[in-house]
């Protein structure tokens, strides 16, 4: 297979992924307004696995770890999902869900530069191109005086950080030839990397939970549930079937729309700004999804 292009399947999870994530922002934000961190992370995660379990079971897939990737699950779900999932739930609270998105996407720039440096992937002009142009449309949302950064230094830095921690995840998962099912390996992270968040949970915000069930209200509670089943449980599986099927580069920069569809439906359904900086990067990132999704372009080709 042209690592540099996906499958019509591959294609088809890859535009269900964009949307599922980038709408996700703000129904996060709704949960996370009512739910502390911890705990709706402790929540979402392991819950998710035991779904996903019961799903391959239920559709006779082969669930079982091997031996030989105990550490390397261990290693991968630290990174995706444990440290991912509460650097990006802290970042959530102190910023807007648009704002949080965009700057959790800033991870194809590290999950590139980490896979060229690691693994020696050498991303060809045209996606190196659009690597470019994609990472400038989210800095153009970041820097300035009305930037990002600016209003919010500590949400930055940990949707920073969360990022960074993703791109390092995703690194350590396409290194790993599984000799399991995608939705095996997707199931495993997020119960390994899952459960210490829910030990944490437990032991930091025990107290306030009988305060959170007389309290939450319906629209969180839907909120909730609509991540474990769609940007969780679906997308985590077809996330994880993409970077299988593609190179680092194509599978990274190709999800850059999803900070977009944050920030629209963020001011969609909760009002959050939309300005002059958002409509450059939804151009911006729409050029480098082109230069990334398009067939090669070779000169002197005979067809």
């Amino acid at each position: 297979m042209n690592k540099s292009l996906l499958s019509r399947r591959g294609y088809i999870l890859l535009i269900s992924v964009i949307i599922g994530w980038g709408i996700s922002w703000p129904f996060l934000k709704i949960s996370l307004n009512e739910i502390p961190p911890w705990t709706f992370r402790g929540l979402i995660a392991p819950t998710a696995a035991l779904f996903m379990f019961s799903i391959g079971y239920f559709l006779k897939i082969n669930m079982v770890l091997p031996k030989k990737h105990w550490g390397q699950i261990i290693l991968a779900s630290l990174f995706n999902i444990s440290l991912w999932h509460i650097f990006s739930a802290w970042g959530i609270n102190l910023l807007g869900s648009g704002q949080a998105s965009i700057i959790a996407y800033t991870m194809p720039l590290w999950a590139v530069t980490l896979s060229i440096l690691l693994r020696q992937e050498r991303p060809d002009c045209q996606r190196l191109i659009g690597l470019g142009i994609g990472i400038s449309g989210i800095m153009t949302l970041l820097v300035g005086k009305f930037g990002i950064f600016s209003l919010s230094p500590s949400g930055t830095i940990m949707m920073l950080l969360a990022a960074i921690f993703w791109g390092i995840g995703t690194v350590i998962h396409k290194s790993i030839n599984w000799e399991m099912p995608p939705i095996a390996v997707a199931s495993w992270q997020l119960l390994i990397g899952g459960l210490p968040i829910t030990i944490i949970a437990m032991i930091l915000e025990v107290q306030l939970w009988a305060h959170i069930f007389d309290t939450l209200s319906l629209k969180a509670v839907f909120s909730t549930i609509f991540i474990l089943a769609y940007p969780i449980i679906f997308c985590w599986f077809a996330w994880f079937r993409i970077v299988s099927e593609t190179s680092v580069t194509v599978s990274t920069v190709a999800i850059m729309l999803v900070p977009v569809i944050g920030v629209f439906s963020s001011q969609l359904l909760l009002g959050e700004i939309l300005g002059i900086k958002e409509i450059v990067s939804l151009f911006l990132v729409c050029c480098s999804l082109a230069f990334v999704l398009l067939p090669k372009y070779k000169m002197g080709s005979d067809g």
